[in-house]
């Protein structure tokens, strides 16, 4: 009801550390996914799939990750399972091997997500703050399953 909120997964280190992906630990001292899930329900709570799509969801949230690339892995499982999308996930074992001096970039940057020239030009869809906020474009794509539930399918081919 405030306008967009950005959520983070806090890391041991920072977002900066400068290890390889097998190595990028979650930072438990905080109760992120705590914050998380509450911030989701109340964004997403009155939209007209959030109830079908919660449960599934919660239990995510629910997991104890110790590493990033577990939380990676399973919410990206979650949202190509959601979108019916078959996706084969393949992973370079010397990008998560834990001895590696390699870095491996996976995901976006997500400071690059606020650059104009980033910015994508997707259809206008019901946002459930649409009429106190407008519309905002370019959000996750837990909004565009929430707010557009087995409609989603036809608005990702209509971009």
């Amino acid at each position: 009801a405030n306008g967009v909120t950005t959520l983070s997964i806090p890391l041991v280190g920072g977002r900066e550390t400068r290890q390889p992906i097998g190595q990028v630990r979650i930072d438990h001292s905080q109760r992120w996914q705590v914050r998380h899930w509450r911030t989701i329900t109340s964004a997403y709570n009155r939209s007209p799939w959030f109830e079908y799509l919660s449960p599934s969801l919660e239990k995510i949230y629910g997991n104890h990750y110790d590493f990033l690339w577990e939380w990676n892995r399973d919410i990206l499982s979650w949202v190509t399972g959601t979108l019916g999308i078959q996706l084969e996930i393949n992973y370079l074992n010397r990008a998560l091997d834990y001895g590696s001096t390699e870095r491996a970039d996976i995901g976006l940057n997500p400071g690059k997500a606020q650059d104009p020239g980033f910015m994508v030009s997707l259809p206008v869809y019901h946002q459930v703050f649409q009429d106190r906020i407008g519309f905002q474009p370019n959000m996750s794509v837990l909004d565009l399953l929430c707010n557009e539930g087995p409609k989603r399918a036809l608005y990702l081919l209509r971009s």
